[in-house]
C-alpha cells in the first residue's frame, strides 16, 4: 500500500512538472525562442511517456499542438504534420469537438506547405464540417479566408479564391452579407487578398477597390504588398505617373517596416537602399525631367557602365535608354524580395555573414510573384509548358530566369553544388521530358 502511494506521488509530481514544463514552452514560443520551447515541450512529452499517462490527456494534445505549430513556421513540414496528427488523435479519444477542428486546420496547412494540395482540401473540408456543426462563426470566417488566400489562389483557381475570401467577409453568401466574424488586421487581409486576385484576373476596377479598403492597416508589411500591386496595376495601364507615386509609398513603408525589426540584414538592407535612393537623386538632378527618367534608378556604377557598353555594340541610342530604364526598374522590384537579397549578396560576397540567412514560404511566393512581374508571367508559362514541376522547381527555374550562379542557388537551397546538378538533370529529364536536349538547364529556362 506504502509502495502504491509513492508510485501515484511520484506520478503526480511529474505530472505537474509536465505542465510546468508545457507552459514555459507557451511562455518561450510567445518571446519567440523557438528552440528553447521545443526543448521544454520535448521533455514534457517524455515525463507523460515515462509515467504512462493516459494517450488521451489533454496536456498532451495541446503540447503537440504548439510543438507543430513552431514546427510549421520554421519550415519543418513533416515534424508539424506528425505533431499536429498526433495532437489530432488525443483530440478524437478526448471528444473535444474544438481540438479536433482546430487540429484539422493545422494538418491541412502542413501537407499544403508540402503541396498536397488534394490532401490539404481533406483536412481544411473536415475542419468546415466541424465549424458548421458547433456553429463556429469566428472559425467559418477564418477557414473562408484560409482557404481562398492560401489554397485556392495557390492553385490558381482565382474565382474560387475570390468567392472564399468574400464568404469571409460578408459571411456564408455573399447575397445576404450579414456580417464577418472577422478581427480588424484579418478584414485588412482579406480586402488585400481580394485586390490582389482581382489583379491577377485583370479586373482592375475591383482590385484597386479592395486594395484602398486594405490600406487603412497600420501594418508597413501590409501596406507594401497593397503599394506593390497598385504600382503594377498602373505600370500595366501606362499611368507611370501614379506608379512611381505608389512606388515611393512603397519604399516609404518599407523603410518604416525595417525600422520595426532588429538585426544587421534588416540594417543592411536599408543602408543599401538609402544608398541608391542618394543616387537617383543626384542622377535625377543631372538629367531631363521627363517622365521615363523618373524609372532610371542606378544600381550601381560598375554595372550601370557594363550594361552601357553591351547595349551601345547592339542597339541605338533610343533603345539604350528603353532598356535602361526596364532592367532599373527590374532590378528595384526585386530588391524588394528576401529571396533576390539574399541571393545577391551571396553573389557578392560569400561571408560567414551572407550565408547567415533564413527565409520562409511567404518570401519564396513573393520571389515568385514578382519574377512573374518582370518576366511576363515567367512561372505560369513554365508550369504550362511543363505541367509536372513542382513548387520547388519552379523555385529553381525562377532562380536560373534572375541569372544566379549554381553555386548560389545551391547554398539557398542548402545542398551542396554537385546535388544541385543532379536536380537540375532529373528536372530537365523525368519533369520536362528533355532527355535528348543538347541545351543547357539555363537555355531551356531562358527560352521560355
Amino acid at each position: 500500500m506504502t509502495l502504491m502511494l509513492v508510485a501515484c506521488n511520484k506520478q503526480a509530481k511529474n505530472q505537474e512538472k509536465a505542465r510546468a514544463l508545457y507552459e514555459e514552452g507557451v511562455r518561450l514560443r510567445k518571446e519567440r525562442h523557438s528552440e528553447e520551447a521545443v526543448e521544454c515541450f520535448l521533455k514534457a512529452l517524455e515525463l507523460l511517456d515515462n509515467i504512462r499517462a493516459n494517450d488521451d490527456s489533454p496536456l498532451r494534445a495541446q503540447i503537440n499542438d504548439n510543438m507543430g505549430a513552431l514546427y510549421l513556421k520554421h519550415g519543418v513540414f513533416d515534424g508539424a504534420f506528425d505533431a499536429h496528427n498526433e495532437a489530432l488523435r488525443c483530440f478524437k479519444q478526448l471528444n473535444d469537438s474544438t481540438g479536433m477542428m482546430n487540429a484539422y486546420r493545422n494538418c491541412g496547412r502542413a501537407v499544403r506547405s508540402q503541396e498536397q494540395y488534394a490532401l490539404a482540401k481533406q483536412y481544411y473540408d473536415s475542419a468546415f464540417c466541424i465549424a458548421t456543426l458547433i456553429n463556429d462563426n469566428a472559425m467559418l470566417s477564418d477557414l473562408y479566408l484560409e482557404m481562398g488566400r492560401d489554397y485556392y489562389m495557390e492553385i490558381g483557381d482565382y474565382q474560387t479564391a475570390i468567392e472564399y475570401v468574400k464568404y469571409a467577409l460578408y459571411g456564408d453568401t455573399v447575397e445576404t452579407r450579414h456580417g464577418t466574424s472577422l478581427q480588424d488586421n484579418d478584414i485588412d487581409i482579406a480586402n488585400m487578398t481580394l485586390g490582389i486576385l482581382y489583379y491577377y484576373t485583370q479586373n482592375f476596377d475591383e482590385a484597386k477597390t479592395y486594395l484602398n479598403k486594405a490600406l487603412r492597416s497600420e501594418r508597413p508589411g501590409l501596406k507594401m504588398s497593397v503599394y506593390q500591386t497598385l504600382y503594377a496595376i498602373a505600370y500595366y495601364e501606362g499611368d507611370y505617373k501614379t506608379a512611381v507615386y505608389y512606388q515611393q509609398l512603397f519604399s516609404d513603408n518599407m523603410l518604416e517596416s525595417e525600422q520595426k525589426q532588429s538585426g544587421e540584414t534588416m540594417q543592411r538592407l536599408k543602408s543599401e537602399y538609402e544608398l541608391k535612393a542618394q543616387k537617383n537623386e543626384m542622377e535625377s538632378l543631372h538629367r531631363n525631367h521627363s517622365l521615363k527618367l523618373y524609372f532610371i534608378i542606378a544600381i550601381s556604377v560598375i554595372v550601370f557602365l557594363v550594361i552601357l557598353l553591351i547595349i551601345r555594340k547592339k542597339i541605338n541610342e533610343n533603345k539604350i535608354k528603353a532598356l535602361e530604364k526596364e532592367l532599373e526598374m527590374r532590378d528595384k522590384i526585386m530588391l524588394s524580395n528576401k529571396v533576390f537579397v539574399t541571393a545577391k549578396n551571396l553573389g557578392e560576397h560569400l561571408t560567414s555573414e551572407t550565408l547567415d540567412f533564413t527565409l520562409d514560404d511567404s518570401d519564396w511566393d513573393d520571389f515568385i510573384s514578382l519574377t512573374d512581374m518582370i518576366f511576363n508571367d515567367f512561372s505560369k508559362r513554365l508550369v504550362a509548358t511543363y505541367p509536372k514541376l513542382g513548387k520547388w522547381d519552379v523555385c529553381i527555374c525562377c532562380l536560373c530566369k534572375n541569372g544566379f550562379s549554381n553555386q548560389v542557388i545551391s547554398i539557398l537551397l542548402d545542398t551542396q553544388t554537385d546535388s544541385f546538378y543532379k536536380r537540375k538533370t532529373r528536372i530537365r529529364q523525368l519533369k520536362m521530358g528533355l532527355p535528348n536536349d543538347e541545351r543547357t538547364f539555363e537555355d531551356i529556362i531562358n527560352a521560355i
